[in-house]
């Protein structure tokens, strides 16, 4: 999915994984086709390596979660904030004192 005028970076759509919780089991890492985890062999727990390949409103990988370990930011909260960064856009993309 794509965001004309607003870059993935100001996204703020990406999992947080809770070590208390988490089994450890690799699902996440063997679930996500972006890439978005990794293994870390010194803690053996797996980590979000990668959180701007994450596509914006999947939130997949937690719905799998056995152990309900991967968290993301509510939707509604995440659709206030990229009201606000299209509205940024459009105005940055205005002509000087064009209206």
């Amino acid at each position: 999915m794509s965001y004309p005028g607003v870059p993935r970076e100001k996204l703020p759509w990406f999992p947080s994984i809770n070590p208390e919780v988490c089994l450890m089991d690799l699902d996440c890492v063997n679930f996500c086709s972006q890439g978005v985890f990794e293994w870390d062999p010194e803690t053996r727990r797996p980590f979000v390596a990668h959180p701007y390949s994450c596509i914006p409103g999947c939130d997949s990988c937690a719905q799998m979660c056995r152990a309900k370990a991967i968290s993301f930011p509510s939707k509604e909260e995440f659709r206030r904030i990229l009201s606000r960064l299209r509205e940024e856009a459009r105005r940055a993309a205005r002509p000087p004192g064009g209206g």
